[in-house]
């Protein structure tokens, strides 16, 4: 039975896997046969069909997405194969094989840009929780999302306490351990408080006034676009200046149905 399969180097708790199991999520509501497979098994309970890439079984009908992951080596005679791009310098295409690939799935059109790649491609938004604007429990600030280098979660905490904040809060998963213990862990106290994950987003943004977010590179902030549907104030960088406005799921399954001619 055909199926389409998303295969991802990265499932910890990030903007990208978020985006991922809500794209399977949507696949399966309607119809579409759809696994996301990772490296890390944090997405496993978190998605309506998980499972770990030790486990992919590749089959010659399979329509596969493969995210920050070379499948080079296991190409099989699949119905269609999709380089699916999040990322901008941590992940360049022109550092990977991608002449296989039937085409390259952009978030926007600036990500697009700034690959230069000449390669069939399609530009598809992610697909976002079902989040709204509802009365804040809290006024904190907070900051969202994995815990490393590039997130560069220190800068934020410093800006979010120079912005007059006396409590902040952080939510995500530390990724990046030596990262965490030399420039974070140092910073926490009575006001600087780690939350870790929390399975409720909508919980999560009623709970902060106020997101900052200082990446050193990012291509569509899926926590600006959370913060503009559950009306949260958003204190980004230049590097996260690109699009991220939530487009309606109907609207985003219909264009993958195209891109991918189920």
């Amino acid at each position: 039975m055909s199926q389409i399969k998303i295969v991802s180097g990265f499932t910890h708790g990030g903007g990208s896997t978020h985006a991922y199991m809500n794209l399977c999520d949507l696949f399966n509501e309607n119809g579409y046969d759809c696994t996301f497979y990772g490296r890390h098994p944090w997405h496993l309970d978190k998605c309506s069909k998980g499972a770990l890439i030790q486990n992919l079984e590749p089959e010659m009908d399979d329509t596969f997405l493969v995210h920050y992951f070379r499948i080079d080596d296991i190409i099989p005679m699949c119905k269609k194969m999709v380089l699916s791009v999040h990322e901008k310098n941590m992940f360049p295409i022109k550092d990977v094989e991608y002449s296989h690939y039937n085409f390259i799935h952009y978030i926007n059109d600036d990500q697009r840009k700034w690959q230069a790649i000449d390669h069939p491609y399609h530009i598809i938004p992610n697909v976002y929780d079902d989040l709204k604007e509802e009365e804040k429990t809290g006024s904190a600030a907070g900051i969202i999302g994995t815990i490393d280098r590039n997130k560069n979660t220190h800068v934020s905490i410093r800006r979010a306490l120079d912005k007059g904040y006396d409590s902040v809060l952080l939510y995500g998963e530390v990724t990046d351990k030596d990262y965490y213990e030399d420039k974070v862990k140092p910073l926490l106290n009575d006001k600087v408080v780690q939350m870790g994950h929390c399975g409720d987003k909508q919980e999560m943004y009623n709970s902060v006034e106020s997101v900052f977010l200082s990446s050193d590179s990012e291509v569509a902030p899926l926590v600006k676009g959370e913060c503009n549907l559950t009306g949260t104030n958003f204190y980004g960088n230049k590097n996260t200046e690109g699009s991220a406005f939530p487009v309606d799921r109907k609207e985003i399954l219909d264009m993958w149905v195209k891109a991918l001619e189920l």
